[in-house]
């Protein structure tokens, strides 16, 4: 199984940079990343509308290449790689956090 290597362009990249709050993913990977609603939705008020929207099609993206199962992904953005099973899964557990509190940004 080959490796895809994930880019993880702005403005996806800027929202996951102002989330990094345990520590930073160059140290930690995505566990320095907060997805707490709050701090995403903080983001998402300073961003502006059009910007949120660009980073969910982005990271709509990123969960579909990770759920494919034909490829090991690796990130040097998020500091991560998917060897095994339980490393996509928490990849892609992350990634669904973050999906779900962009979309609460759209709720009024």
């Amino acid at each position: 199984m080959a490796d895809v290597s994930v880019e993880v362009p702005s403005p996806l990249s800027d929202c996951i940079t102002y989330c990094e709050v345990e520590c930073v993913t160059a140290c930690c990977g995505i566990d320095a990343i907060s997805t707490d609603p709050a701090l995403v939705e903080a983001w998402c008020r300073q961003a502006g509308e059009r910007v949120v929207t660009e980073a969910r099609l982005q990271l709509a993206e990123l969960i579909e290449l990770a759920e494919d199962r034909t490829h090991r992904v690796t990130s040097t953005f998020l500091n991560c790689h998917t060897p095994t099973e339980a490393a996509r899964r928490e990849l892609l557990d992350f990634l669904a956090a973050l999906d779900t509190a962009l979309t609460a940004c759209d709720t009024p």
